[in-house]
């Protein structure tokens, strides 16, 4: 076989924005050692079918690009970034040198795509396949531009009101769509609520002193979906007093609630606010956002 069909292989994940692979999309890609990471990062992005519309950069720290001491930036080609080299210039073989390195490819720096770029080593292609070329693809690419629809309208608003009718509707109780990615959300969390926070009790603690920061003064609500945890059912009025002690939080957290002359805890996602400012708002919506995904401390 002719030494020009030999490539880098590479196996690229398009990850969580925690850095998880496990049973996400991927592509196997061939690329020649001396395309440049431009030229990578253009290949990654025509396999998951992206356009290659914003900046994008690879980092060596996987779940927290910022702390890298080794990145390659997009920016930098056009004279700025943050001391970074570009991405240009850099060679694949230069970069990538030993089986199963992992490198960090951030691409759109508002919603932040990760993808995981694994390299596999050197591999000589069959017979009529040549570099650049998609070996494998299994899994559905995401949408890259998915429909938020009324997002930018509503958060726009100061303050927002439940009305008496509308205690029972889901879309406006809970105004987070299920399971629906918001990568400005996401990048939120990670970047001001998780810091450092790596165990479950530190994710449980970040996100106790963060909520209680913007939930310290008492407020009115809706009970917006019944919890097995919970007596509340939906649409009773209570009074939100502040959260539970951080003992009765290490699971999930919880409000302390005034409800029928009694005094108790319940689930904190459970409670649609009748009225409350934008930063209390938001730090309410970032916690039903990460309950509504699924994901646990």
């Amino acid at each position: 076989m002719p030494t020009k069909n030999k490539a880098k292989l590479f196996k690229v994940t398009c990850s969580d924005w925690n850095g998880a692979v496990r049973g996400r999309p991927y592509r196997k890609l061939a690329i020649d050692g001396k395309a440049s990471l431009e030229s990578l990062a253009i290949n990654i992005l025509y396999a998951f079918d992206f356009d290659m519309d914003h900046m994008f950069g690879f980092y060596d720290n996987l779940k927290n690009w910022t702390r890298s001491t080794e990145g390659y930036e997009s920016m930098a080609d056009y004279g700025d970034g943050d001391g970074f080299p570009g991405t240009q210039s850099a060679k694949v073989a230069k970069v990538f040198h030993t089986p199963k390195q992992k490198m960090l490819m951030l691409f759109d720096y508002g919603d932040e795509w990760r993808f995981i770029v694994q390299f596999l080593g050197d591999e000589t292609l069959p017979a009529g396949i040549t570099a650049p070329a998609v070996l494998e693809s299994v899994g559905e690419a995401p949408e890259q531009y998915p429909d938020w629809e009324d997002e930018d309208d509503y958060e726009e608003e100061d303050d927002y009101e439940v009305e008496e009718n509308d205690a029972a509707n889901p879309d406006v109780v809970n105004p987070i769509p299920q399971n629906v990615k918001n990568f400005n959300i996401e990048a939120r969390i990670r970047d001001e609520i998780l810091v450092d926070a790596y165990e479950a009790e530190e994710r449980a603690m970040s996100w106790y002193t963060y909520l209680q920061d913007h939930l310290s003064t008492a407020f009115d609500a809706k009970c917006a979906i019944a919890d097995a945890q919970s007596p509340l059912q939906t649409g009773e009025k209570v009074r939100v007093l502040g959260l539970a002690a951080p003992e009765d939080c290490t699971e999930r957290i919880r409000a302390k609630i005034e409800w029928e002359k009694r005094q108790f805890a319940v689930p904190l996602e459970q409670l649609a606010p009748t009225r409350l400012g934008k930063d209390a708002r938001q730090a309410l919506e970032d916690w039903v956002y990460w309950r509504t995904q699924g994901y646990l401390f």
